[in-house]
């Protein structure tokens, strides 16, 4: 991305959506809002809760007196989150060893910011959130699709009853590798389990976005096949009509990954810290087995879990939606005519879907697909090589100054 480039506003009118549609007088609209609404309601009022969806998303809140009451459940949670993960800092981080401890105390750090851009992007969407949703259901409406709620409801039960398993192995773990010392373990719960459940939380939404959008560049590309391939005579404004919603769908695509962005690159950095601390202690682990008991191999394997699944999901979605985008391309590739004017749409329709406007593109370094994994293999590599150096050295230095002292001890 160029300096000069600036990311989309969040609130801005988006393409992807109708300027005019029906209102809520409309039966069809307002029982297809309620039918959203019923779908995603149990995620949305959890993520209220949690402080990753602002509190006018939920229908009966639009007041300003909810939004007040919000910021300071907000502000209340996030000033005893950083309590917490100070006196962690204070109490269990700063007994470490150095190498250690340097690396807990960065990415607890990295977690009190991440939690605090997740909150701000939680405020700043307080007003647009809701036109959203309701620009979603006048878009489908004006496009004939018919959304499928069971399979909604049951990709969220699938990934809240992924973070439940981890909430409740994570806090497990916890108690056991801190040898049930409650403050201990509250502090450690507090700074390292709970931010990965907000992050969870707050990613499900982004998923679902993700989800939805493959799933409508999906029928896209099947109305554009059945358009071109069954019909003696295609349609241009069909055509035409169909490009249109695509081009919509790339720009909706890349207003939510630089909606995104922050979270995505911070959530990156603490899972790449966590996932090479864990390699490196089971590495130790491995080397001296005195060193690790069954409780922090188990705990090991679990956050190695975590990580390496958050970051598969968000490359995983990403992907999915440039399979569908190449499937299309595909399709359009396959097409020959004679006539002039449909000529001329498709070489549009090619040009277009050819154009790369960087949807999948986050902070201008981070391409989202799952070629970025070979990327994070290779960095990882090479930290872990580094981590494995300062060990050595480490240990070596520490050596140096203990026989130092006690020769002049001596």
């Amino acid at each position: 991305m160029r300096s000069s480039e600036k990311p989309p506003t969040p609130g801005a009118k988006l393409r992807v959506f109708p300027r005019e549609g029906p209102s809520f007088s409309n039966p069809q609209y307002a029982e297809r809002y309620k039918e959203l609404h019923r779908a995603v309601f149990w995620l949305l009022l959890i993520a209220v809760l949690a402080n990753t969806a602002p509190i006018t998303i939920l229908p009966g809140c639009p007041y300003r007196i909810y939004r007040l009451v919000h910021l300071s459940w907000m502000i209340l949670w996030y000033g005893l989150f950083v309590l917490g993960s100070y006196w962690e800092f204070v109490l269990i981080t700063t007994q470490r060893v150095s190498l250690d401890r340097y690396l807990n105390a960065t990415e607890s750090a990295i977690y009190v910011v991440h939690i605090f851009s997740i909150m701000l992007l939680t405020w700043q969407c307080r007003n647009w959130a809701p036109k959203v949703m309701r620009n979603i259901v006048r878009s489908d409406i004006d496009r004939a699709y018919n959304i499928d709620s069971n399979r909604t409801k049951r990709f969220i039960r699938l990934h809240m009853f992924l973070v439940g398993i981890f909430t409740c192995l994570a806090i497990f773990f916890n108690i056991w590798t801190q040898k049930c010392l409650v403050y201990r373990s509250i502090l450690s719960i507090n700074s390292y389990v709970m931010p990965n459940i907000i992050s969870s939380i707050s990613f499900i939404q982004y998923y679902l976005l993700l989800q939805g959008i493959a799933w409508r560049q999906r029928k896209l590309t099947e109305s554009l096949e059945r358009e071109l391939f069954h019909l003696h005579s295609p349609r241009i404004s069909e055509v035409q009509k169909i490009r249109k919603h695509h081009a919509d769908l790339i720009d909706f695509t890349k207003v939510v990954n630089r909606t995104f962005q922050y979270s995505i690159l911070l959530l990156f950095v603490c899972c790449f810290l966590n996932f090479n601390l864990v390699l490196f202690l089971v590495y130790q682990g491995i080397e001296n087995p005195s060193m690790a008991d069954l409780a922090k191999w188990l705990s090991m394997l679990l956050w190695l879990a975590l990580h390496v699944g958050k970051v598969c999901c968000i490359l995983y979605f990403n992907q999915t939606i440039q399979d569908e985008h190449f499937r299309c391309l595909t399709a359009l590739s396959r097409v020959s005519c004679t006539r002039n004017d449909l000529q001329d749409a498709i070489t549009h329709y090619i040009i277009q879907m050819r154009t790369n406007v960087r949807q999948h593109l986050v902070c201008g370094v981070i391409n989202l697909d799952l070629k970025f994994l070979t990327s994070l293999l290779v960095a990882s590599a090479d930290f872990f090589i580094f981590l494995l150096q300062y060990d050595v050295t480490y240990e070596a230095l520490s050596k140096s100054v203990q026989g130092n002292v006690t020769r002049n001890q001596s």
